[in-house]
């Protein structure tokens, strides 16, 4: 069921206000709001790419470790409520009609934009829901996102690669400084980036607040245990042995690792320990193996049988391409026909030239937002790099014309959240 249509027209208006950095705005929001981000202990999640999982594996631990949890994630696939849950439901249609009604008064004192208002909806439903623990994940960068007005517990930096230039910086250096502004003063931080230059602003950023910088392969050690994408995590105090993540693809493995490498630094504290009892080895691994079916998380490397296998992933900007490439390989798989579409502020030519090598052929869809490339600029960019390029319309039209195309072979379906949002409608229907 959609929440009320007169809700989201609101809320989706407000993106006519553009993004706005800074944390003045949601401050101001929360203020009005009585301050529900105080309410309850969260894990704040930052990163180029891995976030969302991370975050997915994360709120699933705590869920089989008992706790209520809340979990905030952005942009949704399909429905509007997918991007706030306590424990793997979405917030109910009631519910976010309720505190949209109740917020707009200061919304429009305030001019919030589209981010700041969903924001302040969840931290207010993460209050009222009374949960233990809320995982949060950053909308944009870090430093100025409105989710970084919480004190959590631990902060979590997934990786720092290139994405949204226009608003980050154009180098790697200026873009870890800004993933490096959600790290708070004692509060510890853990990262899966392993690049020199990312680490050093990190290190930089955590010795001006006064805490410490940990590298999640310092803190837990990934070995492979046999077939069946199983790995063995071993950390001090903590042996996960053959455990399968519940996402596939050999890169949801170091996102596996990095939630429990949060955890490792949570486990140090005594009141912590105290607080989430359940944290420990048994609840740790289901919550891994369990991640999809806790936390609603979909679209990364998984498979859609309805209608023949298609593959879908969200892979967004030339980092993610080049995971995605990489895990194709891996799996051997034949190459594939591509329904790709993306959005016009992505490094369009890097993640083409990262299909290039594995597709045959594209089939170039333009997703309904505004935001999205044109077909004719997609075919035109394709065909520039000498690559077979298809104009396929709409989501659900390209994938019609990439099933003729492909007759019984996959398809692969990428390049954005949204193309992967319409695309599941398209092959699941009312199901998805």
């Amino acid at each position: 069921m959609k929440p009320p249509s007169d809700t989201l027209r609101y809320l989706y208006g407000l993106q006519n206000r553009g993004m706005k950095f800074g944390l003045r705005n949601i401050r101001a929001l929360l203020a009005a709001a009585g301050h529900p981000e105080n309410a309850f202990p969260s894990i704040h999640v930052a990163g180029t790419n891995g976030k969302g999982s991370t975050s997915a594996f994360l709120a699933s631990i705590f869920r089989e470790a008992g706790c209520r949890t809340g979990l905030y994630t952005s942009p949704h696939l399909i429905r509007f409520n997918e991007r706030m849950r306590v424990n793997g439901a979405e917030i109910p249609d009631g519910r976010l009609a309720y505190y949209v009604a109740v917020l707009r008064p200061a919304i429009e004192e305030t001019r919030a934009t589209f981010f700041e208002a969903t924001t302040c909806v969840a931290f207010l439903y993460f209050a009222d829901e009374a949960v233990d623990v809320a995982v949060v994940e950053a909308g944009l960068g870090g430093r100025l996102d409105a989710t970084n007005v919480l004190r959590p517990l631990v902060s979590v930096i997934t990786n720092v690669s290139f994405d949204h230039q226009e608003f980050l910086g154009n180098t790697l250096r200026a873009i870890a400084r800004e993933k490096a502004g959600i790290i708070k003063q004692g509060v510890p931080v853990v990262t899966a980036s392993t690049d020199p230059v990312v680490l050093s602003v990190l290190r930089r950023a955590a010795v001006r607040h006064n805490t410490r910088l940990f590298r999640a392969g310092s803190l837990v050690r990934t070995i492979a245990a046999g077939t069946g994408g199983r790995i063995t995590l071993r950390a001090k105090g903590l042996t996960l042995a053959r455990v399968r993540p519940g996402l596939a693809g050999d890169f949801q493995k170091s996102n596996a690792a990095l939630a429990v490498a949060a955890l490792v630094l949570l486990r140090r504290k005594r009141r912590i320990r105290r607080a989430f009892p359940g944290l420990d080895a048994r609840g740790t691994m289901r919550g891994l193996a369990r991640v999809r079916k806790n936390s609603g998380l979909r679209g990364r490397l998984q498979t859609v049988k309805a209608k023949g296998n298609v593959l879908i992933d969200v892979a967004h900007n030339p980092d993610g391409v080049r995971t995605l490439v990489h895990e194709l390989e891996r799996l051997k798989l034949p190459p594939r026909i591509a329904v790709f579409g993306v959005m016009k502020d992505k490094d369009i030519g890097a993640m083409l030239d990262q299909l290039a090598g594995a597709v045959r052929t594209l089939v170039a869809v333009k997703p309904s937002t505004r935001r999205a490339l044109s077909v004719r600029a997609l075919v035109r960019e394709g065909r520039k790099r000498g690559m077979e390029v298809v104009p396929g319309g709409s989501v659900a039209s390209g994938l019609r014309r990439a099933r003729r195309i492909a007759g019984n072979r996959p398809l692969l379906v990428t390049g954005s959240h949204y193309v992967v949002g319409e695309a599941l409608q398209a092959l699941c229907g009312k199901e998805a």
